[in-house]
């Protein structure tokens, strides 16, 4: 009988999940009409592509639809909506609660479904950190090569998919994808706006919405290309300085608690009382350990890149 009550409970608290999840407003990757700048009112000109939510938008649907995007999830599981994503952190969790709450009881029950949701997180975080930096990797060797190409090719699509031999990792991939939708007979201008988003470096978008405008008003590829380059190296070169600072910071905060972690040691000793009671068993106690604990958390937002990647 307890068993078919849990059912219940757990059918019923997994619809009131769907409920919740189909009454927000996520509008994930939806199409629109890209217009030429000088034939805003000529419907012929108008490309059909694909457009994500805006990285600005503070709507949390929209943040996980692009975290979705770009950490290749959608890409290889493109049934993965946020709805199902959702749905799927709600069914693991009620199913820890269940299970936790069977053996360990009901506050180990709560910590382990308000856990799922934070892995899920984590999860995803990594894997898109992991591509952004990937990109990075291989972003100045694809714009060297194309700078190469330019000599013989004119159509900015053609010099690419030659790049996609020699290039790995996710920009790689973005150019196989390239070539698969030329295959399909699109032009070139839904192929770099479709390439665009492939990817989140923003020096990446920079580059392809370049190619696309000198295409689309017939440029010199040469030069686009060489102040690409010019901008990519400035960029990474500031990456670098940044990563560089960074690895002071932590190897500073690390000397910083260790020597906090020696004096609260020798304090203890003389005083004979334990280090527990030193961090909270007084007032003045806790109200240390909580301002060095509120640092150490500003801290690691503050390396983290409090959720601004690229920004430069």
């Amino acid at each position: 009988m307890i068993w078919i009550l849990e059912g219940l409970l757990f059918l019923s608290l997994l619809a009131a999940c769907y409920c919740f999840v189909s009454w927000m407003d996520a509008r994930g990757i939806r199409e629109i009409r890209v217009y030429s700048e000088e034939f805003l009112a000529t419907e012929e000109n108008a490309v059909r592509c694909r457009a994500l939510p805006d990285s600005e938008s503070r709507k949390w649907a929209d943040r996980v639809e692009l975290s979705l995007y770009y950490s290749g999830i959608r890409s290889r599981f493109p049934f993965l909506s946020v709805k199902f994503w959702v749905l799927l952190q709600c069914f693991l969790a009620l199913w820890v609660w269940i299970l936790l709450g069977a053996v360990r009881g009901l506050l180990a029950a709560f910590a382990g479904a308000l856990a799922v949701p934070a892995a899920f997180a984590v999860f995803i975080s990594i894997l898109r950190t992991v591509r952004f930096r990937r990109t990075q990797e291989h972003l100045l060797e694809v714009i060297n090569l194309a700078e190469g190409f330019s000599a013989t090719e004119e159509d900015p699509v053609s010099i690419l998919l030659l790049c996609g031999a020699y290039i790995g990792g996710p920009i790689g991939q973005a150019l196989q994808s390239a070539k698969r939708l030329r295959d399909r007979g699109m032009g070139s201008r839904r192929v770099l706006e479709e390439m665009k988003l492939l990817l989140e470096h923003p020096k990446w978008q920079e580059f392809i919405h370049n190619l696309n405008v000198c295409s689309m008003y017939n440029c010199d590829f040469v030069y686009v290309l060489q102040s690409s380059r010019k901008s990519t190296q400035r960029y990474l070169t500031f990456e670098r300085e940044k990563q560089g600072v960074k690895r002071t910071a932590r190897v500073e905060m690390v000397l910083i608690i260790i020597l906090s972690a020696v004096m609260l040691k020798a304090m203890s000793n003389p005083m004979d009382i334990s280090l527990t009671w030193l961090l909270w068993g007084s007032l003045p106690g806790k109200v240390c350990t909580v301002y060095l604990a509120v640092i150490l958390l500003i801290f690691v937002w503050c390396l983290s890149g409090s959720g601004q990647r690229g920004a430069i």
